[in-house]
């Protein structure tokens, strides 16, 4: 019967002491986030008190590099569709070229 009441002890001992551990965790990840928190903040009024970007540098922008070319909308281009398959007389003024790559 001693040999069953020190069990139980021993038992109940590490028991209270995992409690202690999670507790002591528990109390440290509150401190972290409170300390997060308080950063937050910081950044927020530091945000906050920033002075507005004034209106020409705002107005200014990066000069724009050369802007690629365009097709001529006047220009007529012809598309050879050799001997792919067609739909539609082999004169249209309009040809629809279709592509797919199945790979």
């Amino acid at each position: 019967m001693g040999l069953g009441t020190v069990t139980l002890v021993l038992a109940a001992c590490q028991g209270q002491g995992a409690f202690n551990a999670i507790q002591t965790k528990l109390a440290e990840i509150s401190d972290q986030q409170t300390q997060i928190l308080q950063r937050i903040d910081q950044l927020e009024t530091k945000l906050e008190n920033m002075p507005a970007a004034a209106p020409a540098a705002r107005g200014k922008q990066a000069p724009k590099g050369p802007q690629p070319g365009r097709p001529d909308p006047s220009a007529t281009y012809k598309v050879a569709v050799g001997d792919a398959q067609t739909k539609g007389p082999a004169d249209a003024k309009i040809t629809v070229v279709e592509w797919s790559d199945f790979q």
